[in-house]
């Protein structure tokens, strides 16, 4: 499976065009190429990040597009010139996250130069943008698809359009994936319970329920209006922690505003959560057109079941009746009675609870990924050769 010399790692080539790994800014995309780069070490290859190009363009500017062109050429030269420097040779390209308005401009130029196999995860495909202010990067998008020897999709509804694009030939370059996610940090200290009331002004008495989403326009307003009705129905006791910010938290703060129960906290970060997520008893968010959302894989790593919607991939990370509860992402009659019905039975509440760590363990960790990974990259070596 690799070129690497005997006994040494196989060494693999990682690109994220969107956002690199090491980007400064924080965000779900540089956290999941961030698990994808860990997941492949763990996996057992040399990993060596090819390039932070960022290949963004969100305006749809075609003169940046033709740039960006030009420069991933020049950037891939250099890339195979340091190569040789240093004697990487990598027995496949691995890039993570291609769509129209982010393509892989260099993975597919260096894979044909020394014929390997090209790897992708997580693309998206919608033929509406074969014309318009993104054509140009469209065209790119589709001749890194035409070339790539696997396909991983994580997201089920991302797949649906990237099996139809490839047809009849789908069976063999598109495969499934669980979405995962990485360790709790050895260091993590667990914050007293009464500590954490008193920090953020609960009730310990009663059962911690917390929502854990950016406050913007849109489908995350939408997701807030949606959860206000629920929290609304609620009869028994609880206390919901609202954590996060943005351009409408006044307006979301203000559809809690009669509910004593409801308090707000803005952004915590990963320590912070780390802390508290463990003494949460539900994880509540009705996710309305979510695609997947680590959130939900970082409470049940914490031990915190899931109250979500059923919709775009949230059922692929949260299992109905054994990690949490899932329904219709706007019947906020049956949403309401799911967390009534387990909060008003402890037992049931608790057996959930203690079943999300292993589920994750079992089917979202890095080790599962690092194990599913060795067997894509080893099928797409084997086939290609």
């Amino acid at each position: 499976m690799t070129t690497a010399a005997a006994g040494s790692a196989p060494q693999i080539a990682f690109y994220a065009p969107l956002k690199s790994p090491r980007h400064p800014t924080p965000s779900g995309d540089r956290k999941i190429a961030q698990l994808f780069f860990s997941a492949l070490q763990q996996a057992g290859f040399d990993v060596q990040l090819a390039s932070q190009l960022r290949s963004f363009d969100k305006k749809g500017d075609a003169l940046r597009q033709q740039r960006l062109i030009a420069v991933a050429k020049k950037e891939a030269k250099r890339i195979i010139k340091r190569w040789r420097t240093q004697n990487f040779k990598p027995c496949a390209w691995f890039s993570y996250h291609l769509y129209y308005k982010a393509p892989d401009l260099i993975g597919p130029i260096i894979c044909q130069q020394l014929n390997i196999p090209y790897l992708v995860a997580e693309a998206s495909w919608a033929i509406k943008h074969a014309n318009g202010p993104w054509s140009l990067y469209h065209q790119q998008l589709d001749k890194a698809l035409q070339i790539a020897s696997k396909v991983i999709c994580i997201n089920p509804i991302d797949k649906i359009a990237i099996t139809d694009y490839y047809a009849a030939n789908a069976g063999k370059k598109v495969v499934s994936m669980n979405a995962f996610i990485d360790d709790l940090p050895q260091d993590t200290l667990v914050t007293d319970k009464e500590t954490l009331a008193t920090n953020y002004a609960l009730n310990a008495k009663k059962p911690w329920l917390i929502c854990i989403a950016m406050m913007r326009s849109g489908d995350k307003h939408r997701s807030y209006q949606q959860l206000c009705q629920v929290i609304h129905k609620l009869e028994s006791p609880y206390q919901l922690l609202m954590v996060g910010d943005g351009e409408m938290r006044e307006q979301v703060e203000q559809l809690f505003a009669d509910l004593n129960d409801v308090k707000f906290c803005g952004t915590l970060n990963s320590h912070q959560l780390n802390s508290l997520l463990p003494h949460c008893d539900l994880l509540v968010w009705p996710a309305i057109n979510e695609a997947l959302g680590m959130v939900f894989l970082e409470a049940q790593r914490a031990g915190v079941a899931v109250i979500a919607g059923d919709q775009g991939g949230v059922s692929s990370i949260v299992k109905h009746n054994h990690s949490g509860m899932l329904s219709d992402a706007y019947n906020s009659t049956v949403m309401a009675a799911n967390i009534q019905q387990i909060l008003s039975d402890p037992s049931r509440l608790a057996q959930l609870k203690s079943n999300t760590q292993p589920y994750i363990a079992k089917n979202h960790s890095l080790a599962a990924s690092a194990k599913q990974l060795t067997v894509i990259i080893q099928h797409a070596t084997e086939d290609f050769s």
